[in-house]
């Protein structure tokens, strides 16, 4: 299961979402919309159990991305990463 959502720069919430003891056990991946191709927000993708993606819509629900939405940021950011990994393998295997 994964949640998306959309931080203004310095927003609290995502800060708590880090420190947070559940959450912070599950994959997050965070990154700044421009780089994605969107705008100047920031993007947290939590890929989690069911719990730690409840515990982070309790306190940051406002902030997170319909499923549409959610679903276009989850294929960049993970379009991003095989990127970035063909890019290591390029790098290792000459």
């Amino acid at each position: 299961m994964y949640a998306v959502f959309k931080f203004r720069k310095g927003a609290k919430e995502l800060d708590a979402l880090f420190r947070d003891d559940i959450i912070s056990r599950q994959t997050l991946i965070k990154r700044d919309g421009a780089s994605l191709g969107l705008d100047n927000a920031t993007y947290l993708l939590i890929e989690g159990s069911d719990a730690s993606i409840e515990r982070a819509r309790a306190i940051a629900g406002e902030f997170e991305l319909d499923a549409d939405a959610a679903k276009q940021v989850f294929e960049k950011i993970k379009e991003a990463e095989d990127e970035a990994s063909m890019g290591m393998g390029a790098i290792f295997n000459d």
